[in-house]
Protein backbone atom coordinates (compact mmCIF):
# COMPACT_ATOMS: atom_id res chain seq x y z
CA UNK A 1 0.00 0.00 0.00
CA UNK A 2 1.44 3.38 -0.92
CA UNK A 3 1.80 6.07 1.77
CA UNK A 4 -1.03 8.24 0.39
CA UNK A 5 -3.47 5.33 0.50
CA UNK A 6 -2.28 4.33 3.97
CA UNK A 7 -2.83 7.87 5.24
CA UNK A 8 -6.30 7.94 3.66
CA UNK A 9 -7.17 4.60 5.30
CA UNK A 10 -6.19 6.13 8.64
CA UNK A 11 -8.32 9.22 8.01
CA UNK A 12 -11.33 7.18 6.86
CA UNK A 13 -10.99 4.81 9.82
CA UNK A 14 -11.02 7.75 12.21
CA UNK A 15 -14.02 9.31 10.49
CA UNK A 16 -16.01 6.06 10.46
CA UNK A 17 -15.13 5.39 14.10
CA UNK A 18 -16.41 8.86 15.09
CA UNK A 19 -19.40 8.82 12.69
CA UNK A 20 -20.75 5.25 12.61
CA UNK A 21 -23.85 6.15 10.57
CA UNK A 22 -22.00 8.03 7.84
CA UNK A 23 -22.80 7.07 4.24
CA UNK A 24 -21.65 8.73 1.01
CA UNK A 25 -20.23 8.26 -2.47
CA UNK A 26 -16.47 8.13 -3.02
CA UNK A 27 -16.63 11.68 -4.36
CA UNK A 28 -18.54 12.88 -1.29
CA UNK A 29 -16.13 11.08 1.00
CA UNK A 30 -13.15 12.77 -0.66
CA UNK A 31 -14.83 16.16 -0.47
CA UNK A 32 -16.52 16.09 2.97
CA UNK A 33 -15.06 13.35 5.16
CA UNK A 34 -11.41 14.17 4.58
CA UNK A 35 -11.52 17.84 5.51
CA UNK A 36 -8.50 17.50 7.82
CA UNK A 37 -6.29 17.26 4.77
CA UNK A 38 -5.07 20.45 3.11
CA UNK A 39 -6.39 19.12 -0.16
CA UNK A 40 -8.63 16.18 -0.82
CA UNK A 41 -6.75 13.10 -1.96
CA UNK A 42 -7.24 12.08 -5.59
CA UNK A 43 -10.26 9.85 -6.17
CA UNK A 44 -8.13 6.78 -7.05
CA UNK A 45 -6.43 7.05 -3.64
CA UNK A 46 -9.82 7.28 -1.90
CA UNK A 47 -11.07 4.26 -3.89
CA UNK A 48 -7.96 2.27 -2.96
CA UNK A 49 -8.48 3.10 0.72
CA UNK A 50 -12.17 2.16 0.52
CA UNK A 51 -11.22 -1.14 -1.19
CA UNK A 52 -8.83 -1.90 1.66
CA UNK A 53 -11.47 -1.18 4.29
CA UNK A 54 -13.96 -3.29 2.33
CA UNK A 55 -11.54 -6.22 2.28
CA UNK A 56 -11.28 -5.93 6.07
CA UNK A 57 -15.08 -5.99 6.38
CA UNK A 58 -15.20 -2.47 7.80
CA UNK A 59 -16.94 -0.80 4.84
CA UNK A 60 -19.76 -1.96 2.60
CA UNK A 61 -20.51 -0.62 -0.86
CA UNK A 62 -24.11 -0.44 -2.03
CA UNK A 63 -25.38 0.63 -5.42
CA UNK A 64 -28.44 2.78 -4.94
CA UNK A 65 -31.41 3.04 -7.27
CA UNK A 66 -29.83 6.10 -8.90
CA UNK A 67 -26.86 3.92 -9.92
CA UNK A 68 -24.36 5.64 -7.62
CA UNK A 69 -22.31 3.58 -5.20
CA UNK A 70 -22.42 4.61 -1.56
CA UNK A 71 -20.09 3.45 1.20
CA UNK A 72 -20.92 2.89 4.86
CA UNK A 73 -20.06 0.77 7.86
CA UNK A 74 -21.77 -2.61 7.99
CA UNK A 75 -22.56 -2.17 11.70
CA UNK A 76 -21.91 0.18 14.58
CA UNK A 77 -20.69 -2.32 17.14
CA UNK A 78 -17.81 -2.59 19.60
CA UNK A 79 -15.77 -4.95 17.40
CA UNK A 80 -15.88 -2.61 14.40
CA UNK A 81 -15.18 0.37 16.65
CA UNK A 82 -12.07 -1.34 18.03
CA UNK A 83 -10.78 -2.21 14.55
CA UNK A 84 -11.41 1.28 13.19
CA UNK A 85 -9.82 2.91 16.23
CA UNK A 86 -6.73 0.70 15.86
CA UNK A 87 -6.45 1.50 12.14
CA UNK A 88 -6.86 5.21 12.82
CA UNK A 89 -3.90 5.13 15.19
CA UNK A 90 -1.70 2.49 13.59
CA UNK A 91 1.28 3.22 11.33
CA UNK A 92 1.02 1.31 8.06
CA UNK A 93 3.25 -1.31 6.53
CA UNK A 94 3.58 -0.24 2.89
CA UNK A 95 4.48 -3.81 1.91
CA UNK A 96 0.90 -4.97 2.48
CA UNK A 97 -0.98 -5.46 -0.80
CA UNK A 98 -4.01 -3.35 -1.56
CA UNK A 99 -7.08 -5.40 -2.56
CA UNK A 100 -8.66 -4.91 -5.98
CA UNK A 101 -11.96 -3.10 -6.28
CA UNK A 102 -14.99 -5.38 -6.57
CA UNK A 103 -18.34 -4.12 -7.78
CA UNK A 104 -20.94 -3.69 -5.04
CA UNK A 105 -24.23 -5.55 -4.96
CA UNK A 106 -27.10 -3.68 -6.58
CA UNK A 107 -29.71 -2.36 -4.14
CA UNK A 108 -33.36 -2.79 -5.15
Amino acid sequence: MNPDTAHTVQQLSHYLWRHPNACDTAEGIARWWLLDARTSPPLPVVMSALDHLQALGLVQAHQAADGRVRYRRPAADAAHDAQLQALAQCPWDASQPTPRHTPPPRMH
